[in-house]
């Protein structure tokens, strides 16, 4: 199954982002790169479908790589001089060592059968874990902005429905960190998304 045009055009996958953000889509990436400290040189952002984290770390002096699924956003990325791998995250057996490992809005796609393995990889690659989801979201709506969340979605899987709230999200990490021995906090919570820091020994 291909995945939707929104995910083969980046310009148009900015703009349908932007409309379901409400026009808050980039501020969603200012908001992780401030929580980066002066001691996290080495950055894996997982799922990354754009740039402004990997041209935060070129302005910064922090070394980026990013890997997706998705052949059209790695190709996208090499072209603008960033270090981009097409990796499929539940084949890889362990990811590259970082100093953080990010990722924003798409942990859902893992959150029905292999959330568990995902983390698993994460905590393996990285000490601090930076996760943004969206807790409120047009996804199951209907009309034509929820139509077009759940056509944004389709990474190749077929359109997904499934969404986290507030208290799905804190209950997952909650079970998470009692699974895994890992503590997290909750640092930001502003428009559609909940962002949190999880750091372990």
């Amino acid at each position: 199954m291909h995945p939707s045009l929104i995910y083969k055009n980046i310009h148009l996958y900015r703009f349908t982002m932007n409309l379901i953000c409400l026009g808050g889509y980039r501020k969603r990436f200012q908001d992780i790169v401030e929580l980066l400290e002066e001691k996290d040189k080495n950055i894996l952002e997982l799922c990354f479908g754009d740039i402004y984290v990997a041209e935060h770390c070129k302005i910064t002096g922090r070394n980026w790589l990013g890997l997706d699924l998705n052949l059209s956003f790695v190709e996208f990325a090499e072209n603008n001089g960033f270090n981009a791998e097409r990796k499929d995250l539940m084949k890889i057996k362990r990811l590259p060592d970082a100093d953080v490992c990010i990722m924003v809005g798409s942990i859902y796609h893992f959150a029905k059968d292999n959330c568990e393995t995902i983390m698993s990889k994460m905590l393996t690659s990285s000490k601090k874990i930076i996760i943004s989801e969206p807790v409120l979201t047009w996804s199951n709506r209907s009309g034509l902005i929820g139509a077009i969340a759940r056509k944004s979605a389709n990474v190749g899987k077929g359109e997904e429905t499934f969404r986290f709230n507030k208290r799905s999200f804190l209950s997952m990490l909650e079970s998470l960190s009692r699974k895994f021995n890992f503590n997290y906090q909750i640092k930001r919570e502003r428009g559609f998304d909940l962002i949190a820091v999880i750091q372990h020994d």
